[in-house]
């Protein structure tokens, strides 16, 4: 692998591939009962590939690798569409399939409707193996991108462990889940973490415009840069040093699957670049509207992201 080339940073995991189908209904069926597209767009996703996909073919960041766990039919049709695509990939084997996901976009009602397939299930020696694998791709200094889910049967212990040996070989860690997944990883003092307002107030009862719990909350965990993300309202990053906020002052649709993952590539690529927060900020804002320009998840191009950087709002906030 990698582990000689010291100019790879970034390690993104994309610990439960898929392949999505977006089928685009321009009018209404005219015949009960049976779906039939005008247009589809397929696209390899799960949001560490979506990251993956903003970081190379848009902002053209190459140091980076993504780690897929793949199986089956659909995890070679991944495979190849990575390569097509330019997408740098380490991939782990495993014996069942991965997932098929349909997206039904009722362009006429301006409505969607996703179907998520339940995914792999991985066996525990899969899982033994994987994390031996996953060791012998990091090293000191390299940036830990954990965002999304995990095939079944990889448990809350498991990414734990994941975490430990990251932290063990001196990666920091950026990360974007939620659910269970999150109350376990707080606990590790991210460098980074993005998260959901609803999740937010989910996992740990924080209301969605109570700024000085979400810096008590960042300070308790030791977190150097939270960012809470609430759809059209905008963006807060709470740092030590500043506090601020992002909004775009236009909207342009609510086609927004994809929109938080093309937020954190901006991040991403935006801290790589050692970039100010302020211009990290307006970058990330700028690629989670560029992404409802278009159908898919992370499917855009940099022009729509000059269209759309004048439009991003950014202001200091006072606790």
């Amino acid at each position: 692998m990698m582990k000689g080339e010291n100019n790879i940073n970034t390690c993104i995991l994309n610990l439960n591939p898929c392949y999505d189908h977006w089928v685009i209904l321009k009018n209404p069926t005219k015949i009960p009962n049976v779906v039939r597209g005008d247009e589809v767009v397929t696209l390899v996703d799960g949001k560490g590939l979506n990251i993956a996909r903003v970081l190379s073919r848009i902002l053209g960041l190459n140091e980076y690798f993504c780690i897929n766990i793949l199986g089956g039919q659909v995890g070679t049709i991944i495979e190849n569409e990575c390569i097509r695509l330019g997408i740098v990939t380490e991939n782990f084997w495993i014996e069942d399939s991965n997932r098929i996901n349909t997206a039904l976009v009722y362009e006429y009602e301006n409505k969607m409707l996703m179907i998520n397939e339940p995914g792999p299930m991985m066996k525990p020696t899969e899982i033994e193996s994987f994390l031996e694998f996953f060791k012998s791709h990091v090293r000191p200094d390299m940036n830990l991108v954990i965002s999304g889910s995990a095939p079944r049967g990889f448990e809350n212990g498991s990414l734990l462990h994941l975490v430990e040996i990251a932290r063990e070989a001196g990666c920091s860690l950026k990360v974007d889940i939620a659910g269970s997944w999150l109350t376990k990883i707080v606990t590790a003092s991210p460098e980074l973490l993005k998260i959901n307002a609803d999740e937010l107030k989910v996992a740990f009862g924080i209301e969605k415009d109570d700024l000085k719990s979400m810096e008590t909350f960042r300070r308790d965990h030791s977190i150097k840069d939270l960012i809470i993300t609430n759809g059209k309202k905008g963006s807060t990053w709470l740092s030590e040093r500043e506090k601020l906020q992002a909004r775009s002052a236009k909207l342009f649709s609510d086609f927004s699957v994809g929109s938080g993952d093309s937020f954190f590539a901006g991040l991403i690529y935006g801290q790589e670049k050692k970039m100010t927060n302020r211009e990290a900020l307006r970058l990330a804002t700028a690629c989670g509207a560029a992404n409802t320009l278009h159908y898919g998840a992370a499917i855009f191009e940099y022009s729509d992201v000059k269209k759309v950087i004048d439009d991003v709002v950014l202001t200091d906030v006072a606790l």
